[in-house]
């Protein structure tokens, strides 16, 4: 059985009291009132109280018939009781007609009100159904819609059936949207939304789908048994539509569009809502990735559910202990002695086991978490700095900072009341971050690098050339030393293009006065190369593996430390010769 279209759909649902009901009505209540007229009758006449129930079918046919109807209904109630009922059918004795005419008026009034009140009830019913499955602003149907449209359409499917029984969702949002309303102003958002929904469906009518506005710039499109090449095309055709601008208060507007494609019954067989929910994941997923549209991946919906259970895990693990650090060490080139080491976060889950930071640092990055999570590195940080001071190994520790933490007013007085409190010198630690840190606010993180510099932290800037900032940047950061990312170290050998960018890492660093490091160094080939090229420094499995504390200290005792990488000041060292006596 083929579903109804969503008009026929919606103006079904929309109606109120349905159709048979009402052709029911038109004879139940005269038979009704006939019965009341009978039990009148039959129990002595209009004298006794059981001409009340007559009011009973009057009301009944005025709540399915409104105004007229209860009008109709209250005059044919008064004339069944009326001249031909008897006062009293023992003696026979008539009505008085001023009796029964005013019971007749009394009905009319009452029926005619009575449905006039239902007229007006349902009136404001249709209007507050009109609201809640409607939006305010384009006049499309609502999620509220989407959803019992989609579940009917899902019930009625004999899935799985071939393709022509399928429901797909296409789930649509804008690319500048925000940028656009904070530029226009909120004035505008009336008009730009009407224009797209105008042009979706245009779109939409034609192919036999349907246009939802979901929220804001986010709209939906439902296509009842389409196949899959058929809903691409629509998808396309929509995302086309968007591409050219909008006309808004004179200003030509550009907006774009990105989509996600979900199916029933291939990605949801029951809940319409899980449905709708699929096609916004693709539709993120394909403008993470830079695609005008994706289809429902399931094994993306799996790392998506996992990544969102570890970032709700994570502040217990913050709370419970669970994080650690590793250490990696940096090794001088010319000397083969350690001259640093670089912190990694560990997460070590009572269930899941080791975490591995890529599947939670970049989540927390986008909430307030990584405020929290930098701040318990950095204090596990000193912490075990002080314990490698303790046994002799005076060197820097680097630590990663993400871009919000720079962006965080209180970030910088954080960090250097930390390092106040641990006593140790500035030059311990080191802060490494990316090139990418600048793009929210250039002249906002350069402060806060300043600030920190002139404090005597050390800065270093990680995994240089994957970035997108300016050479102009790198003029102006204070930095001390230049990270080469592993990215272009770890095949230099066998990619002369990777080689040629390395090198030019190195000369550009050694001009400006920088430190370089290389990261991704696997073998004695590569750090052999590094050495010929001027590189100050590598780090990588072709040196050591990333290592507990503990192991750490052994390793680097081993190897020796470059002479004079951080020594205590003058006092601090007095301090401490004092303490230990």
């Amino acid at each position: 059985m083929a579903p109804p279209p969503f008009s026929a759909w919606s103006h079904a649902r929309s109606q109120g009291i349905p159709g048979g009901w009402r052709l029911a009505g038109a004879a139940a209540v005269p038979l009704l009132m006939a019965l009341v007229a009978l039990i009148v009758y039959e129990t002595g006449g209009t004298s006794t109280a059981y001409l009340n129930f007559i009011l009973i079918p009057v009301l009944l046919g005025a709540a399915l018939f409104g105004l007229w109807g209860g009008l109709a209904f209250g005059l044919l109630a008064g004339l069944l009781l009326g001249p031909f009922m008897p006062l009293d059918t023992a003696t026979g004795a008539a009505q008085p007609a001023l009796n029964w005419l005013t019971r007749t008026g009394i009905y009319i009034v009452l029926g005619g009100f009575s449905g006039w009140l239902f007229d007006t009830l349902r009136r404001h019913s249709e209007r507050l159904l009109e609201q809640a499955y409607n939006n305010p602003v384009t006049g499309l149907p609502n999620r509220e819609s989407l959803e019992q449209y989609a579940r009917q359409l899902m019930h009625q499917a004999d899935a799985p059936q071939a393709a022509a029984t399928r429901v797909f969702v296409i789930s649509l949002q804008m690319d500048n949207y925000p940028d656009s309303i904070g530029a226009l102003g909120f004035a505008a958002e009336r008009p730009l939304l009407r224009s797209i929904a105008e042009r979706l469906q245009a779109v939409a009518e034609p192919a036999g789908a349907t246009v939802f506005h979901i929220h804001d710039d986010h709209f939906a499109l439902i296509l009842p048994h389409r196949s899959r090449k058929e809903t691409l095309a629509v998808t396309r055709a929509a995302i086309e539509c968007l591409q050219t601008p909008f006309e808004v208060f004179e200003i030509p507007v550009y907006l774009g569009a990105h989509a996600g494609v979900s199916s029933f019954p291939f990605h949801e067989q029951d809940e319409p809502t899980r449905l709708l929910t699929k096609a916004w994941m693709a539709m993120h997923e394909a403008s993470h990735s830079g695609r005008r549209y994706r289809s429902y991946n399931r094994r993306s919906n799996e790392h998506s559910l996992y990544t969102v259970e570890l970032l709700g895990e994570l502040q217990s693990a913050l709370d419970d202990g669970q994080l650690s650090l590793h250490y990696q060490p940096k090794v001088n080139l010319a000397s083969d002695q350690v001259m640093g080491l670089e912190a990694l976060l560990r997460w070590e889950h009572p269930v899941r086991g080791r975490i591995a930071p890529d599947q939670f640092i970049p989540s927390a990055e986008r909430t307030g978490l990584i405020h929290s999570l930098t701040d318990r590195v950095l204090d596990l940080a000193l912490a075990d700095i002080a314990r490698l001071r303790a046994e002799g190994l005076d060197m820097p520790v680097s630590v990663n900072i993400s871009a919000r933490n720079f962006l965080d007013p209180g970030f910088a007085d954080r960090l250097l009341e930390k390092v106040r409190v641990s006593g140790l010198p500035p030059c311990a630690l080191e802060l490494e971050f990316t090139e990418t840190a600048l793009m929210a606010d250039p002249d906002e993180v350069i402060r806060a690098l300043r600030r920190l510099t002139e404090a005597g932290l050390e800065l270093a800037i990680d995994d240089f050339g994957t970035g997108y900032s300016s050479l102009a940047y790198l003029k102006r950061m204070p930095v001390t030393t230049l990270k080469i990312d592993q990215a272009f170290v770890r095949q230099m050998l066998e990619h002369p293009v990777d080689e040629q960018i390395t090198r030019a890492s190195i000369s550009l660093a050694r001009d400006l006065g920088l430190k370089v490091v290389a990261e991704g160094a696997e073998d004695a080939a590569t750090l052999a190369r590094l050495r010929d090229y001027g590189c100050n420094a590598a780090q990588g499995y072709g040196i050591a593996r990333p290592m507990p504390l503990e192991a750490i200290i052994a390793w680097a005792h081993d190897r020796g430390l470059v002479p004079g990488l951080c020594p205590e000041t003058d006092e601090r060292a007095a301090l401490k010769r004092a303490n230990n006596r």
